[in-house]
This record gives C-alpha cells, sequence and structure tokens, in this order.
C-alpha cells in the first residue's frame, strides 16, 4: 500500500503539477544565496550552517563533508541550500519527493487582465493561487523556534522562497483572451520554443552565459558581486527595509504588469534583443534586493 502510495504521487506531480515550480534557475537561486551571505553578520552565517548540518540525513541538507568546514565549504552548502526545493522534486528519489516536495509553496500568483497585449491593466476579483505567503509564516516559525530538523528545513525553504517571490512571474496570473483562466505565471505564454516564464527564469545565466547545469562557486560569487556592484547595498537602502513577503508579491505583480508583458514581446515568436536587455537589467534589481533582504531577514532571525 505505501509502495502504491509512493507511486501514486509521483504521478501526480508529474502528471497534474502543470506550473513548474522554478523560479529563476539553480543559477539564480545559488546567487540570490551568495548576495545574502556576503551582507550577513558573522553570528548569522555560523548559526544557518550550524542549522544545516544538523538536518536529517535523508533531506540532504547537511552536505557529505564530517568534521569542520572550511569557509567556501560553508559557502558552497549554504548556497546549495537555497536550491534544495528543487532539488527534491526528482522523482529518482521518491521517498524524499514524497516527504519533501511543496508544489504550490513556490509562488502566489495575483490575477490580473489585459484584453489586448499591452493594453490596459484590468483587476480581476479572484482570490490569490499559490501557498508561498500561507506557508511561509509556519517555516519563519520553524527557523526560530522548531527541531532542528524543521529548523534546517524552514532555514532552506526560506533562502528559496525570498528568490522565487522575488521572480516577477512567480507573483502573477495574467488573463487574457488566449488564456481566460491565466497563464501559469507565464508558462502558457510561448515565445518561440521556450515559455516567458522560462526566459526569466534563466535570464541571469544567459546573460553571462554561466555554464549549466550547476556553475562553480567562483562563477557563483563572481556573478553575486558584479550584481552588488551594478546595485550597490546603498542605493536599495529604502527598499531592503521592505521585509514582508506579502509587499515582495505586490511588488513583483507591478513588475509583471510594467516590466514583464511590454513591447517589444511577441507572442510565440522568439524574444528580441531589445526584451532581453531590458529583462536582464530588471530582473537583475530583483536578484540584488532578493539578497540583501533575505540576508536582512536572517540576521534578524539568527544574528
Amino acid at each position: 500500500m505505501r509502495r502504491f502510495a509512493i507511486t501514486f504521487a509521483v504521478l501526480a506531480a508529474v502528471v497534474l503539477n502543470v506550473r513548474p515550480a522554478h523560479a529563476w534557475d539553480d543559477f539564480g537561486h545559488r546567487v540570490v544565496a551568495r548576495i545574502a551571505w556576503a551582507n550577513m553578520t558573522p553570528q548569522a552565517r555560523t548559526r544557518a550552517i550550524a542549522i544545516l548540518r544538523a538536518a536529517a540525513p535523508e533531506t540532504g541538507l547537511r552536505g557529505s563533508v564530517s568534521g569542520s568546514l572550511s569557509q567556501q565549504q560553508q559557502i558552497s552548502l549554504f548556497v546549495f541550500a537555497a536550491t534544495w526545493p528543487d532539488v527534491v522534486r526528482d522523482t529518482a528519489n521518491p521517498l524524499r519527493m514524497e516527504k519533501y516536495h511543496h508544489p504550490y509553496r513556490h509562488y502566489v500568483d495575483t490575477f490580473w487582465r489585459q484584453d489586448t497585449d499591452f493594453g490596459t491593466v484590468v483587476p480581476v476579483d479572484r482570490p490569490p493561487e499559490g501557498d508561498l505567503l500561507r506557508d511561509t509564516l509556519r517555516l519563519q516559525r520553524w527557523l526560530a523556534t522548531g527541531t532542528p530538523e524543521t529548523r534546517a528545513l524552514g532555514l532552506a525553504w526560506i533562502l528559496h522562497l525570498v528568490g522565487d517571490i522575488h521572480q516577477p512571474l512567480h507573483a502573477s496570473g495574467r488573463m487574457s483572451p488566449r488564456d481566460p483562466w491565466g497563464d501559469a505565471g507565464g508558462n502558457t505564454f510561448r515565445v518561440g520554443t521556450r515559455s516567458l516564464h522560462s526566459v526569466w527564469d534563466g535570464i541571469l545565466a544567459d546573460s553571462v552565459q554561466a555554464p549549466r547545469p550547476t556553475a562553480p562557486l567562483d562563477v557563483v560569487t563572481s556573478a553575486a558581486n558584479m550584481v552588488m556592484q551594478s546595485h550597490p547595498r546603498s542605493a536599495l537602502s529604502s527598499q531592503i527595509g521592505q521585509r514582508g513577503f506579502d509587499q515582495w508579491a505586490r511588488e513583483g505583480v507591478a513588475i509583471a504588469q510594467r516590466d514583464v508583458y511590454r513591447a517589444p514581446l511577441v507572442r510565440d515568436q522568439p524574444i528580441s534583443p531589445a526584451y532581453r536587455t531590458a529583462a536582464f537589467l530588471a530582473a537583475e534589481t530583483r536578484i540584488a534586493l532578493a539578497g540583501y533582504r533575505l540576508a536582512e531577514l536572517l540576521n534578524q532571525a539568527l544574528g
């Protein structure tokens, strides 16, 4: 009976979860975490590593190195944890997937409508979909007062979800005549052979030509330094202090309406160089803010 339940859960995840859970890609999430690490207090860093190393072995969150960790090993463990909620989607490990994969936790779509491409934005009286805002409250409690296992899970999910909510398409559900029930955060909006969602997920890695699927830590660090140099903490100080996930979600909707669904985007056609450049500039700012805000959140919780 147990084996049947696991098999059904895997099939359900594959068949029913038509909205991919990724926001940014592996590289983007690691860059967000690397920016956060650079802006965390020593105490917050030490406590974060201790929390991850106390995780249940089955999670994979504690890493494979025993004994003390070098600074580079600590950074590697921390930035990996930011990708872990996507890693556990792996159907090759069905037990772990059944226990830890939460596909609807990665987004909270606020619905809005355009009757023509790039036309007037019309508010829609429809409840948001997705569990991100609901679940982050519980995850922050886990991080503060949970058991060693739940504290590690809470930390990994917070590392990830701060990145998720700063990807505009993880807060937006655009409705149109072609997508009367919404476009699943841009997943059904095709641009050539890709979805609009996947373009935004990979815009940083594509723009800096990061190796795939997993870039070395020095490449992640270089990209994080580039983002911080382009968007220094001092230039974003007024926005960094805005700490609520719900406020970050509202920002994402506004950015989707202004910067995602905009000319020169043409549905069913590959994106143009002009659109790619504009998308990169908008995404780079969001990644910087995500890293700085994540550091603030963890410094308060751990440091």
